[in-house]
């Protein structure tokens, strides 16, 4: 599993090379987009001209550099910390561009993110991977995760503190092969009932970083959203 991952790291590599002759990719990848708009046979008028956000994200934080290099070389990455941390942005964005990329060919969402979504898709693409027989982009309830099998996919579970240990379990065990597997929470922020224990706190008990799981804490100094959000989260610490 390690060899794997750090061949699909040397791909990722390769592809970054390939994309610094910028303008010429870049028509190549809207005319791959209208063909591909074509072969789906839905209306093209505005696809192609849509224009996705590429920009390379960099870290403004330690923590955030460390969860940025865990989504690029572990399998699975367990992250908790309070709102603002960027959690959510940097796991999509990185789901975005391994889509891209084709090292996955599909990113799998627990609750809907389109905002990010369309910015780095663009709209009308995103909308075409939402559609249920193409299938590139999924948004899919923990409650449907049961008895599924998820492979060559990023998979991201948000609001992860809310889940049951049992729960957290079940959804651990649906992972095959070639996943990025990425647990958000805040374990601070748990609306389960009294007595029973978050799944996400239950799991940061259990694993520990190595070489194919990654564990980053955010804290309130990691809030990038605003200095009013990082100030509200002092005020109500």
């Amino acid at each position: 599993m390690g060899k794997q991952k750090a061949v699909i790291k040397a791909r990722r590599e390769a592809k970054r090379v390939i994309r610094r002759d910028a303008r010429s990719h870049r028509q190549r990848e809207e005319e791959s987009v209208t063909s591909l708009v074509q072969m789906g046979g839905i209306e093209s008028i505005g696809m192609a001209r849509d224009k996705r956000d590429s920009s390379p994200i960099e870290a403004k934080t330690e923590a955030q550099d460390h969860y940025l290099s865990a989504i690029e070389n572990k399998q699975l990455i367990f992250a908790t910390g309070e709102a603002g941390c960027g959690k959510t942005f940097i796991s999509t964005v990185k789901a975005v561009e391994a889509l891209i990329h084709k090292e996955v060919e599909r990113i799998i969402v627990t609750r809907p993110v389109y905002d990010i979504l369309a910015r780095r898709l663009g709209s009308s693409f995103m909308q075409y991977c939402l559609r249920p027989e193409i299938g590139k982009v999924e948004i899919a309830p923990f409650a449907y995760m049961r008895g599924r099998t998820f492979e060559n996919a990023v998979v991201i579970l948000d609001e992860a503190q809310n889940v049951t240990a049992s729960q957290m379990k079940m959804f651990l065990t649906r992972l095959g092969e070639n996943v990025t597997v990425i647990v958000n929470g805040d374990v601070t922020q748990c609306d389960l009932p009294r007595g029973v224990k978050s799944g996400l706190s239950d799991a940061l008990e259990r694993f520990a970083e190595d070489e194919m799981i990654g564990v980053i804490c955010f804290d309130k100094q990691d809030c990038v959203r605003s200095a009013l959000c990082q100030r509200t989260l002092n005020a109500y610490s």
